[in-house]
C-alpha cells in the first residue's frame, strides 16, 4: 500500500513530517524576504508619495529635459554597441564555423578572453591604451610624429569597449546556430549560383537570426547593467546614462534623491522588459528547422587565401584583446605615468603597495571571503531548488525559481538600491543593521548570483537517471545517505562549474557593490574603480593584474581538474 504524506495538524504527525513542513515553511519566507521584498520595496518608493499611489516622481523625471537626455544616451549608446558587437561576433562566428582554418581551438579560446575578465577591468587597459603618453602613443608618434591619440571618453569610446567587450556573447550563441544550418540550404543556394557572400545574406544569416536575435538581447541587457565602462568613461566626460545617474543620485542624498532613484530604476527596468520583448519576438519569428548536432566539419576552403584570413583574425583577436591587456601589464609596473618606457622607470613597488596597503589587502581578503561564501550558499541553494523542479515540478516550486532569477535579469544597480531600502533599518529582535557591513554585500551577491547555480545544477540532474536514486532507496538509503553516496556524485561535474562561475562573479563583482560597499567592506572592484577615480592609474593597474592572473589561474586549475575528472569518469565507465 502506498504512503501517503501526513497533513499537518492531523493527529499522527511524524517528527519528519513537522520538520519537513518548517523547513518549507523557513525556506519560503527567506525566498521571500531575500528576493521579492527588496523589490518591492522598491516600486513603493518610487510610485507610493505621502501613502497614496502616486505618478508624481515619474511625471517630474519625463518632462525634465535632463533625465529625457540621460534616457536617450542610455538606448542611444546600448543600441550603437549591440549593432557593433554583433557584427564583430557575426562575422567571427561565421569563419570559426564554416572556414578551413587553422587553430581553430585556440582562436575560439583567445575570442572569449572577454567573458572571463571583468569589463572595468578591461576598460581600464583601454584607457592606458588610448592614453596621450601612453605606450601605444609613444609607438605611433615615433611612426608618424605630431599624431593623436582618439579620446575614448566620449560616446564612441563607450560604444567601442562595449562593442569589443560584449561580441562574445553573439559569438558563441551564432556559432552555435551556424553549425546546425543544414547544408542542403546553402548547397541548394550554390546550384543556384549564389557566391559566398549572397549564400550568406540570403540563407544562411536569415536562418540564423533567432540566435543572433537571442545574443543580441544578452549584448543590450549587459549593457544596461554595466556601470564600471560607463563609470570609467562617462563620468569624467559628463555623459550620464540611467545606472551611472542613479548611483549619483544615490551617494548624493539631497531632496529625494531616494525616490527619483527608484523611480529611474523602474525606467531602466522597463527599457530592459521591452527590449527582450521585442528580440524575443524577433528570435521566435525567425526560428527556423535546424539539426539537433552541431556540424563541426568546414563548409568552403579558402585554397590560397587562407593563410591571409588566419592573419587577419589574428591580428585582430590580438589587437582587441591582448594589446589593451599589455599596455595594462606595463603601466603596472611604471614608476610614474609620462615617465618613459625604460627599465629606469619600472619598479614592482605598485604590487608591494596592492599586498601592504590595507585597504587593497583588505579588498582581496572580503572579495576573496564573498566568493567562497556565495559559492557555497549558492550551491546548497541552487542545488536544492534545481532539484525539487526537475524531481518535484510543482506550481509553487516553479513561482520560486521565478523569483529567485529576478534579481539577476535586473541591473545590479537596481538591486543595489532595492537592497538598501529594504536591510537598511535595523533587523527584529537583534535591532542590529547590516547595512555598511560585509553581510550587506554577501546578502546581495546571493541574491544575484543563486540563479546562475540553479541554471547548473539543473542540467547537472538532468543528466542524472531516476533509477539510480530509485535504487538507493530500494537498498534502504536513507535521504541523507542518498544524497551523499549518489546525487552529489553523479551532479558534481555540473555543480562545481556552477559554482566555479558563482565565485568569479562574487570575486569580480562592482556594479552592486558600488553602492553597498563602506569603510571596512571594500571589495576588488570598489578598490580599482577608487584608485583610478582618484588618479592612482599604476596602483589600480597593478591590482588589476593581480586580478587577471588569478582568474586565468582559476580557469587552467579548472579545466585541470574538469579534464581528470573526465578520464576518471570514462575509466570507471569501461
Amino acid at each position: 500500500m502506498a504512503n501517503h504524506p501526513v497533513p499537518l495538524g492531523k493527529r499522527g504527525a511524524s517528527p519528519r513530517s513537522l520538520a519537513v513542513y518548517i523547513l518549507v515553511v523557513f525556506g519560503l519566507l527567506a525566498v521571500f524576504g531575500l528576493f521579492f521584498l527588496p523589490l518591492w520595496k522598491l516600486a513603493e518608493v518610487a510610485f507610493v508619495e505621502e501613502g497614496r499611489l502616486s505618478l508624481g516622481i515619474f511625471r517630474e523625471l519625463l518632462t525634465d529635459t535632463k533625465t529625457l537626455k540621460v534616457i536617450w544616451d542610455t538606448i542611444y549608446i546600448n543600441i550603437l554597441s549591440s549593432f557593433f558587437a554583433t557584427v564583430i561576433g557575426v562575422v567571427m562566428a561565421y569563419f570559426v564555423a564554416y572556414a578551413d582554418i587553422r587553430g581553430k581551438k585556440f582562436i575560439h579560446y583567445a575570442l572569449l578572453l572577454p567573458l572571463i575578465i571583468p569589463g572595468y577591468i578591461i576598460t581600464l587597459a583601454w584607457m592606458q591604451f588610448f592614453a596621450k603618453s601612453g605606450f601605444v602613443a609613444s609607438l605611433v608618434q615615433s611612426v608618424v610624429p605630431g599624431a593623436t591619440m582618439p579620446n575614448i571618453y566620449s560616446y564612441w569610446g563607450i560604444i567601442f569597449v562595449f562593442s569589443v567587450t560584449k561580441y562574445p556573447l553573439i559569438y558563441t550563441l551564432t556559432l552555435s546556430t551556424f553549425r546546425k544550418i543544414s547544408t542542403d540550404m546553402e548547397l541548394a543556394a550554390a546550384v543556384s549560383g549564389c557566391n559566398k557572400v549572397k549564400t550568406f545574406f540570403k540563407v544562411t544569416l536569415p536562418m540564423s537570426l533567432s540566435g543572433v536575435a537571442n545574443g543580441l538581447l544578452l549584448v543590450f541587457i549587459s549593457c544596461l547593467d554595466n556601470f564600471g565602462t560607463v563609470a570609467f568613461l562617462g563620468i569624467p566626460a559628463r555623459i550620464t546614462v540611467l545606472s551611472t545617474d542613479i548611483y549619483q543620485a544615490i551617494i548624493s542624498f539631497s531632496g529625494n534623491s531616494f525616490g527619483e532613484a527608484a523611480a529611474e530604476s523602474v525606467i531602466l527596468g522597463v527599457i530592459g522588459v521591452l527590449s527582450s520583448l521585442i528580440l524575443w519576438r524577433v528570435a521566435k519569428m525567425f526560428q527556423t528547422m535546424q539539426t539537433d548536432l552541431e556540424d563541426m566539419s568546414p563548409r568552403f576552403f579558402l585554397r590560397r587565401k587562407k593563410l591571409l584570413v588566419e592573419i587577419l583574425m589574428w591580428l585582430a583577436i590580438f589587437i582587441i584583446n591582448f594589446v589593451p591587456m599589455l599596455t595594462l601589464i606595463v603601466t603596472a609596473f611604471m614608476k610614474g605615468i609620462g615617465g618613459g618606457y625604460g627599465m629606469d622607470n619600472m619598479t614592482l613597488e605598485n604590487f608591494v603597495f596592492v599586498f601592504s596597503n590595507a585597504k587593497s589587502f583588505n579588498a582581496i581578503k572580503n572579495s576573496i571571503f564573498l566568493g567562497i561564501t556565495t559559492a557555497l550558499i549558492c550551491v546548497v541553494l541552487g542545488t536544492i531548488v534545481a532539484y525539487l523542479m526537475v524531481r518535484r515540478p510543482s506550481v509553487l516550486i516553479r513561482v520560486v525559481e521565478s523569483i529567485i532569477s529576478v534579481p539577476y535579469s535586473i541591473p545590479g544597480i537596481i538591486l543595489g538600491l532595492a537592497l538598501i531600502l529594504t536591510w537598511a533599518s535595523p533587523l527584529p529582535i537583534i535591532n542590529r543593521t547590516i547595512y555598511a557591513t560585509v553581510f550587506m554585500l554577501l546578502v546581495s551577491y546571493v541574491v544575484r548570483f543563486t540563479s546562475l547555480q540553479i541554471r547548473n545544477s539543473t542540467t547537472g540532474v538532468l543528466q542524472t537517471d531516476v533509477s539510480m536514486e530509485e535504487a538507493a532507496e530500494i537498498c534502504g538509503a536513507s535521504g541523507f545517505k542518498k544524497w551523499v553516496s549518489v546525487i552529489i556524485p553523479l551532479i558534481f561535474p555540473a555543480t562545481i562549474s556552477g559554482m566555479g562561475l558563482v565565485f568569479l562573479n562574487a570575486l569580480t563583482e562592482l556594479t552592486t557593490s558600488s553602492l553597498l560597499w563602506s569603510a571596512g567592506s571594500e571589495t576588488l572592484g570598489v578598490v580599482i574603480y577608487n584608485y583610478t577615480s582618484a588618479g592612482y592609474t599604476t596602483y589600480a593597474c597593478a591590482l588589476s593584474t593581480v586580478v587577471c592572473v588569478t582568474i586565468l589561474a582559476l580557469v587552467l586549475l579548472y579545466r585541470g581538474v574538469s579534464a581528470i575528472l573526465r578520464h576518471k569518469m570514462g575509466r570507471n565507465e569501461q
